[in-house]
């Protein structure tokens, strides 16, 4: 029992309210239900209220009479179950028809009861019809809503198994760059994985230049060959003509690519959706991923999200190359003269030694030393003994031949390598190179004449007769020897050569 003070009227009154302890609240119970417990509720209410009318209807009849009654119910509930037309209730008619004639031919003097009996075999029917229907109804709408669940689940799961794809696939992208330095190789695969995940038809990598912009395809699937050699021979096209590389923003082109206001790389794409994403690092251009599908929007923001976290990816694989490059670059390279140095040197001799054995083809070797180096250095300072060296290095590298290749040996000394050249074309090469360094006038900071230098020169050429690198290399310096030795500012050929010819 609950005490409640009312207001009535500006004076106030005591309500007394009966409540039993513990008494379950059965409106608050139901709606705590969920759609199912409420359908079953409901289902187990409509049986029992259809047991009671049933019961109520076949009260105090004939066994026969009940029989029918009974027989009837069920055709009744059968139909309301499986229809929800009017159709139902023309049933209802029917039976009630088929009831009454049961009745006054097997009963003809008890008009009163029959027609109790039909009232309330009527009204039973009535009253099952509604349940039925609404038991129909309630159960359909349950069936609805547990075959949308299903659905959702089903597409929580195909959106769950696609994360974990692009994931996978991420993750091996990252894999890829962290255990390989050849781009090549990491492009290859990386656009494997990105075809497999966006499920695209075609897809390109561009680099691009630091010095002249120019776009270069390092990898692509989903092209013939005819189209690739079209496009490759495009590449001179410059950064500025590709949308993604001016506004450093992904590009894409979801709906129509047809309309004419796309960028110029993609004018001849008339079908499809497509993607474009530069390759960004530091704000400076590395490259482009260019990914295009068949039919249209078919990228979605998360596909965009995913491209541009490869794209990032790609941009760490580039940069680490071109410092991988840088090294290897620097580990060959003289830091003076910018030629190649001593280290290079052997292993391109070693390499032209192998092959020159296999293919009988020849080769020769030139060393090159500055006359009167030391002195230069004592008269000008060291200084101007490096502006000596680079301005040598710059002759003699301009001078040469575009298959042959020119290193610092050493010191004041450089050697020219001479691929499928004998000695006599050698000593012609060299002895062009002796003039041009000849004719070089340079100027040195503090000196207000040019300084003027010459270089001595000695060939050699390889024998197959069991010659390696230490003999070949020896031979030339021999020869440079002998140029050195016999008044400087010439080219000598190794003796044997001499004899030879």
């Amino acid at each position: 029992m609950s005490r409640r003070w009312i207001s009535t009227g500006g004076r106030y009154s005591r309500r007394v309210t009966i409540s039993w302890p513990g008494a379950p609240d059965m409106k608050s119970h139901i709606m705590k239900m969920n759609e199912l417990q409420r359908t079953t509720w409901a289902g187990a209410c409509a049986l029992f209220m259809a047991l009671l009318l049933v019961f109520f209807c076949v009260f105090r009849v004939s066994n026969a009479t009940a029989l029918v009654i009974i027989v009837n119910m069920a055709i009744l509930g059968s139909v309301s179950l499986v229809t929800k037309t009017r159709g139902r209730y023309l049933v209802l008619v029917a039976l009630v028809s088929m009831l009454a004639l049961e009745l006054f031919f097997r009963e003809p003097s008890g008009t009163a009861s029959n027609i109790w009996i039909l009232v309330r075999f009527s009204a039973t029917g009535l009253l099952i019809t509604y349940f039925e229907t609404l038991l129909t109804r309630k159960s359909q709408e349950l069936y609805l809503d547990i075959e949308r669940l299903a659905q959702q689940r089903e597409d929580a799961l195909a959106d769950s198994r696609r994360w974990l794809a692009r994931a996978n696939a991420l993750v091996m992208v990252i894999s890829m760059i962290s255990t390989k330095s050849h781009l090549h190789e990491i492009f290859e695969k990386s656009l494997e994985e990105t075809r497999k995940v966006f499920d695209a038809d075609s897809g390109l990598i561009y680099t691009v230049s630091s010095d002249s912009g120019t776009m270069s395809i390092v990898g692509s699937f989903g092209y013939s060959d005819e189209v690739m050699n079209k496009m490759k021979r495009r590449e001179t096209e410059g950064a500025a003509s590709c949308e993604a590389c001016k506004d450093k923003d992904a590009i894409v082109v979801a709906d129509d690519l047809s309309a004419g206001d796309k960028c110029p790389s993609l004018q001849n794409v008339t079908i499809g959706s497509c993607i474009c994403l530069p390759i960004v690092s530091d704000e400076t251009i590395l490259g482009v991923l260019h990914l295009r599908r068949r039919r249209p929007d078919a990228f979605t923001p998360q596909d965009i999200q995913l491209a541009q976290s490869m794209t990032y990816q790609f941009g760490l694989a580039m940069q680490r190359a071109a410092l991988f490059e840088q090294v290897n670059r620097l580990a060959i390279t003289d830091p003076i003269t910018g030629l190649y140095n001593y280290r290079k040197l052997r292993r391109d001799i070693e390499r032209e030694i192998v092959r020159a054995k296999r293919y009988r083809h020849p080769f020769s070797f030139v060393m090159a030393d500055i006359d009167h180096f030391k002195a230069l250095n004592d008269r000008y300072g060291h200084q101007a003994g490096d502006t000596v060296l680079r301005e040598v290095a710059r002759s003699l590298n301009a001078g040469k031949r575009e298959v042959d290749r020119a290193y610092r040996y050493g010191g004041e000394e450089f050697s020219i390598l001479l691929p499928e050249t004998e000695w006599p074309e050698a000593f012609e090469v060299a002895e062009k190179l002796r003039k041009k360094v000849a004719e070089m006038r340079i100027s040195v900071d503090g000196e207000l004449a040019p300084v003027e230098t010459t270089i001595s020169m000695g060939v050699a050429s390889f024998s197959h007769e069991s010659m390696g690198l230490e003999r070949l290399m020896a031979d030339a310096d021999e020869a440079l020897y002998n140029a050195k030795n016999t008044g400087r500012n010439k080219v000598v050929a190794h003796s044997v050569m001499e004899e030879a010819g």
